[in-house]
């Protein structure tokens, strides 16, 4: 009886395939940017954005985005004695789960700007990464800047659809931006 049971065991497993295995829920990733706006629409901040990103294209995740449009700042240069309060908010369940992560930086914005964004700050303020880490008043604009949406301090990440709103300023606050992204799993 157990001799047939092996037999037919070993019929089956030779005919079966190993299958793929299942993809984790997080790990490294690609950045895409969905959509850009302001958080609060009635309440006027000194720094403002209106950016457009292009179209994502599944079928070639490793062609960049194309980025437009433009970051105005008003009355106030941003440096490193500023804070940064960065919320990212989670899409699961047909809504969004606020505060999924919260990332606050109590001072050194510019820098944390800087740091955690390359690709973003290199094409929309035109400055290198090795200059003093600081953002003068004016309007910063792109026209088609291909941005690589890479966050070299945050190497993994759970795949999904993201809300994030960037809030920093000195005492007061002076600037309110969102924007909405996906990260879904990196192919090599």
């Amino acid at each position: 009886m157990s001799l047939t049971i092996v037999a037919l065991l070993a019929l089956l497993c030779r005919m079966s395939t190993h299958g793929r295995t299942l993809n984790s829920f997080a790990g490294p990733y690609i950045a895409f940017a969905e959509r850009f706006y302001n958080c609060e629409t009635n309440l006027s901040l000194p720094w403002q954005w209106a950016f457009h990103p292009s179209r994502f294209n599944p079928y070639k995740p490793r062609e960049l985005q194309l980025l437009t449009g433009n970051l105005t700042a008003r009355n106030v240069d941003m440096d490193d004695s500023w804070w940064l309060k960065v919320i990212l908010d989670v899409w699961a369940n047909n809504q969004w789960k606020e505060n999924a992560f919260v990332l606050f930086f109590k001072n050194r914005a510019c820098s944390s700007l800087r740091a955690n964004t390359p690709s973003f700050y290199e094409h929309v303020f035109k400055r290198e990464i090795k200059d003093r880490c600081i953002i003068k008043r004016g309007v910063y604009e792109v026209r088609n800047a291909p941005i690589e949406w890479v966050f070299p301090n945050i190497p993994i990440m759970p795949y999904g659809r993201y809300k994030h709103r960037s809030t920093s300023g000195k005492a007061d606050k002076y600037l309110c931006l969102s924007g909405e992204f996906h990260a879904i799993p990196k192919v090599d």
